[in-house]
This record gives C-alpha cells, structure tokens and sequence, in this order.
C-alpha cells in the first residue's frame, strides 16, 4: 500500500461544475468556501479538475489546439476522470473509502459512474449532490433557451458534430470579463441590478446573501472551459429526457456500445447512500426535474434535503452557505465517523 499521509483524516472528494473548475470551492473566504469548511472540520480534502478545464488541458500526445483533444463528454469523464480520482485519493490517504460532494455537472458524473462502474459504489462511504443535475429537461430561463435552440437547429448540430468535429467552449475571455466587471461594480446601483438580473436570467433568482463585490473573483475562475461535444451530449439528454451516452451516430455507436442506440445509464446500481441538497429558485435544475426523473430513477431511501431560497450558484458562493449547506453535511459525516471526531480535535462546533 503507498500511503502518503501520516494522518488518517476523513477523505472528502469535491467534484465540480459545467465549464467550472476546481476553484468553484474556493471562491469565498474561508467562512463560506466549502473546500475550507470541510477542511477546518477536520477531513481530508481533495479537489478534481476534469478534462478541459483551465488546470486540465495536458495530454500524453494531444494538444488543447487539436481537434481530437475535445472529444469528450460526461461519458468519458464518468468512465476515467472521477474513476481515475477516487484510486488516486485512495492510494495517496490509504483509506478505503472515500466521501464524494459532487455540484452541478459534477453530480451527473458521479451517479453515471456509479452506475456504470458498480465497484465504486463500495468506495464511497456516502454521495452528496448539491444542486443534482437530473436531465435538466425541465430547466428555466436561459437553459430553457438553448436547449430550444438545440432541438430547433438539430440538423445544423448534427452536421457541426459529425463533420467538425469538438471544439473548446465556456473558456475564460478576459479582456470580456474585465468589462463585465466594469458594468457590475462601478455604474452604481444599474450595474448591480443588470449583474443581478443575469444571473438571475441563467441560474434563478439568487440569494440575498450573494456578494457582488467578489465578481472579480468569481470572473477570474468562471467560466473555466469544457467541450462543445459536452454541451451537446448535456443538450441531448434534456431533449430526450434520459441520461444515456453519447448519440454519435449509429455506425459509431455499434464500435462504442455493441448497439446502434446509445445505452441509458442504469441508476438502480447505485448502492451508495445518496444525498440530493437542492433548492426550488434553481432554475438550471429544477424541483419538477428532480421529481420527474431523478427520485423515481434512484431507490426509494435517497435523502432528499430542499434549500429554500436558493439558485444554481448559491450553494458554492453564497456568504450563508456554510449554515445553510455545508455545516448540515458536516454534520450528518460526522455522525456517520462514529468516534472519529473524538481523536480528532477542532475548534468549532457543529451547528
């Protein structure tokens, strides 16, 4: 066993967002970012950066300028990236198992690998979802727009798919963002309301408790790139109502799969005690969604725990995020390390 650590914490694994990065969990202040708070209470925190992101462009022979270099989805992200992840927490902690905290996108790998991979199931102690993303199909605002448009212009993204192949998308333009944070901080209170009212537009109305004075920091992490093949497959799992793989093409599909259709992922193989932390004003994953789709496809003693008040962005960067979502995970882990939090001493106390 390669063991690393001379310190036998509990393991936290924080998987991230669409066109998000690592940092998402740190982005507060250390009061309010979730990596931090888990930290200070006491786990062993490590963060993953998936394909394509800003802290994950290296490959063995492909450059980020090649084609190929983006073709990928949250197939192969569930296949190799989270698999790839959790091994390597393991063998550097030498701890058995793992806690996973998926966010967003990060939630769609972590339930596609556990149904496709059913022996990471007796590797995670328990799965946290925050913001859980489902199918997304019956999404608000802005999401609700291009997923029109996706099925409005399928044709044209079919050619672009198969003829272009994949490209880099959602990566950080900084000269743009310079200017957004112009607009959002210093025209006086028009600027706030306009900065309010996209991320409203995009992810639901948000929390009292957003700090638009940290714009310049989230700008500078966010968004942190993904793959246009990754917002098709994203896209056509909203439209067709089902978590499956890839639809490539029918040929392609039979070298991938065994089959001209691209299999669903099969939830019922997940074993691992599931959280779902979710909040009815995030408009980019819906109540209707989680309801429709999500609880029927997963067993029946998944923990389901609402946020009231809270939109898409709120759980990572919302300055009462630590009382309203971490703290309460805090918690149910440490109930679940018996004695643990004994040995281990810490200055705060659970609220």
């Amino acid at each position: 066993m390669n063991n690393y650590s001379t310190c036998h914490r509990p393991v936290v694994l924080f998987v991230h967002g669409l066109g998000t990065a690592s940092p998402e969990f740190l982005l507060n202040p250390p009061e309010s970012g979730p990596a931090y708070i888990l930290a200070d209470a006491g786990f062993d925190v490590f963060l993953i950066n998936h394909r394509g992101s800003t802290y994950s462009k290296r490959h063995v022979i492909l450059k980020p300028w090649d084609n190929k270099f983006w073709q990928f989805t949250v197939d192969e992200m569930s296949k190799y990236d989270l698999p790839a992840a959790i091994d390597k927490v393991l063998e550097i902690t030498g701890q058995k198992q793992i806690y996973q905290i998926g966010n967003s996108q990060g939630t769609l790998v972590g339930f596609m690998t556990m149904s496709d991979h059913p022996e990471y199931n007796s590797k995670v102690k328990a799965i946290f979802q925050v913001g859980p993303v489902s199918t997304s199909h019956y999404s608000k605002g802005l999401f609700q727009v291009l997923f029109f448009l996706y099925d409005s212009l399928k044709p044209v993204v079919d050619f672009y798919r198969i003829a272009l192949g994949s490209h880099e998308v959602s990566q950080g333009i900084p000269l743009l963002y310079r200017e957004l944070i112009k607009l959002c901080l210093y025209i006086p209170y028009v600027g706030t309301q306009i900065c309010l009212g996209t991320i409203h537009l995009a992810f639901g109305p948000p929390a009292k408790t957003i700090n638009i004075s940290r714009v310049p920091t989230y700008l500078s992490h966010i968004p942190s790139g993904t793959s246009t093949w990754n917002a098709l497959h994203l896209a056509q799992i909203a439209s067709r109502i089902k978590v499956e793989h890839m639809d490539h093409n029918p040929l392609e599909n039979m070298q991938r799969y065994g089959q001209a259709t691209p299999p669903p992922y099969d939830y019922s193989k997940i074993t691992a005690p599931i959280y779902l932390i979710w909040g009815r004003d995030d408009w980019a994953t819906t109540g209707e969604d989680i309801d429709k789709y999500l609880m029927k496809e997963l067993r029946k003693d998944v923990a389901s725990i609402e946020v009231p008040g809270y939109n898409h962005l709120d759980f990572v960067i919302a300055t009462d995020c630590a009382e309203r979502v971490w703290n309460p995970i805090v918690e149910i882990m440490r109930k679940q390390e018996d004695g643990i939090f004994q040995v281990i001493s810490h200055p705060q106390e659970v609220l």
